[in-house]
């Protein structure tokens, strides 16, 4: 995660900088005591977080948020201030602060806050990639005008964040064969698409199951982001079962220690249903 520091005392810069760096949070691109030189930086090499004092001299610092977010609204901003001021509070939360973190700076609470921070960047990412992966896939299917069982699996593939996966292609070439022979998956289905590409059912399951594992992961991060959205509730649905997902959810939740179990035949009888539905 990368980070930007912004505030007119070099001291805070400096505490807040060393935090970032011992308590492996990230990396600090950049700092200053000046909120111009801030805003020209931030633009023109934008950051993940940016952690901005509230009171400053000439630009304060809810200003200095709405003035960037103004040109990038992609950046996370974390505030710092002893200001307790419920009005003003809310006018940063309001501008698009996610966080504050009081001063006198505490290493405990500057990690916390900025660890939670870090997992909602990533969260937004992960959602954003998938999106581009799933509007490709549909526009795809679309420019193509016809039903295919690449197209149709590769969208529900996209939307569970799998399509960059190894396990992928192997996951293509079994449901073809599965298609082919027109029976569920089993061993021997595995043993004639090993054959068919000089590699062995080892290998094949272990890719596989890696890139399904990833799949649960990212079906967990969409359902703690958005629990009624249609890739959780419709596409995930298929190949996972619910105790599954809510197991995988604990645990991206630190509320378990392990998370739900790959089931490759059940994920492959999921993409098949699927497949049919189109």
């Amino acid at each position: 995660m990368k980070y930007y520091i912004v505030d007119d005392n070099l001291a805070t810069v400096k505490t807040l900088e060393n935090i970032v760096r011992t308590r492996d949070l990230g990396t600090v691109s950049g700092f200053t005591t000046d909120p111009k030189t801030a805003m020209e930086e931030i633009l023109e090499d934008p950051p993940e977080i940016v952690l901005v004092d509230l009171l400053m001299e000439r630009i304060d610092g809810i200003t200095l948020v709405q003035k960037i977010r103004e040109k990038n609204n992609t950046i996370a901003f974390v505030m710092i201030s002893k200001v307790s001021d419920k009005g003003m509070v809310q006018r940063a939360y309001t501008a698009g602060i996610e966080f504050f973190i009081n001063k006198p700076i505490n290493i405990v609470e500057v990690e916390r806050v900025l660890t939670n921070v870090s997992e909602k960047v990533r969260m937004q990412q992960l959602m954003g990639n998938i999106r581009e992966m799933v509007d490709g896939a549909k526009a795809d299917h679309a420019g193509k005008n016809q039903s295919s069982e690449g197209n149709d699996v590769d969208i529900l593939l996209g939307t569970l964040g799998m399509l960059g996966e190894k396990g992928t292609r192997d996951i293509r070439n079994v449901f073809q064969e599965m298609l082919a022979s027109g029976t569920g998956y089993d061993r021997e289905i595995l043993n004639r698409v090993a054959e068919k590409n000089d590699d062995t059912v080892k290998n094949i399951e272990q890719r596989i199951r890696r890139a399904v594992r990833k799949g649960l992961s990212n079906a967990a991060a969409i359902g703690l982001d958005d629990y009624e959205s249609d890739a959780f509730t419709v596409y995930a649905g298929y190949v996972f079962d619910f105790k599954t997902l809510k197991d995988e959810m604990n645990y991206a939740e630190g509320k378990a220690s392990s998370g739900g179990r790959v089931n490759i035949a059940g994920f492959f009888e999921g993409l098949l249903l699927y497949y049919h539905s189109k």
